[in-house]
């Protein structure tokens, strides 16, 4: 029995045997994992607090228990989705993930407040961003060029001086307008948005007043113009917009943190492009 024991043979055989136990009960145990659906005290929680949000009161038992059976039923179709690989090369699967792991990047970037120093170089650099827009408070008289084509320019110089004449009725002259006849505090900006950038580039340059000036062309036409007031475009002190600036510092200070972290993980690949000429 002693000189069995000594045998190599015989110490291979029990190794053996004792790895083949071991990796029985490793399996064992983790089929019995991947079998298992667990519904967390966490998740419960979750499933109440979404309910009650989306509700507006608590779900009672039944409630409850049809949410538990739906989040039962996704996890398994999940899971078995998985197990049959549907999930390699969808699409939409790598894009939920990709958008996943950029949400859990910038979780874990950490931000430093700015320094003072930072704040004012911000602001000066980038006070564009910080102004208050130019307005502008105006009337307008529409002339259609799709209406009265070459004509429409000449139309509403002629109108002009009827308007300038005191002609109580502006509101009825012109051709009809989709949009508002008149503006108050209207941001430049928007007015370019609204008629296009030449209109809100003519119009800036009109004095205030009660005189109808134009015509002033539009992505519509023509028109006859009354600014009635014009505020130029300001830049408050840093005081007055200091969150606003602090803000606008971290949020692109940390989308820069994002992008670095990002191209990071990109650089630990081999990126391979196949050639598209087929050559």
């Amino acid at each position: 029995m002693r000189k069995l024991t000594r045998e190599p043979l015989v110490h291979f055989a029990l190794a053996s045997i004792a790895i083949f136990a071991v990796h029985f009960l490793w399996t064992a145990e983790r089929d019995n994992a991947a079998n298992t659906i667990t519904i967390t005290q966490t998740d419960v929680e979750r499933l109440v607090a979404l309910y009650t949000s989306e509700a507006g009161t608590v779900p009672t038992a039944q409630d409850l228990e049809a949410m538990i059976a739906d989040q039962v039923r996704d996890e398994a179709l999940a899971r078995e989705a998985r197990r049959l690989g549907l999930h390699i090369g969808d699409t939409v699967v790598d894009r939920r993930l990709a958008q996943k792991m950029t949400f859990l990047v910038s979780d874990l970037t950490e931000m430093e407040p700015p320094t003072e120093e930072d704040l004012q170089n911000w602001y000066t650099e980038h006070a564009q961003k910080f102004e208050t827009p130019a307005r502008a408070t105006f009337d307008h008289v529409f002339f259609s060029s799709d209406r009265h084509g070459d004509r429409t320019d000449e139309m509403a110089k002629e109108q002009l001086t009827s308007l300038n004449g005191q002609s109580p009725n502006w509101q009825q002259a012109g051709d009809p307008f989709m949009l508002s006849r008149s503006y108050g505090d209207l941001p430049l900006r928007e007015v370019a948005r609204l008629f296009g950038q030449e209109f809100a580039q003519s119009l800036s340059s009109l004095d205030a007043g009660t005189a109808w000036q134009g015509p002033v062309k539009s992505a519509f036409g023509f028109h006859l113009v009354r600014v009635r007031k014009m505020d130029a475009s300001n830049l408050p002190p840093l005081e007055q917009v200091r969150r606003a600036v602090e803000a606008d510092w971290l949020d692109t200070k940390r989308r820069e943190q994002n992008a670095d972290a990002i191209a990071e993980i990109v650089n630990r690949y081999n990126v391979v492009v196949e050639d598209q000429s087929g050559n």
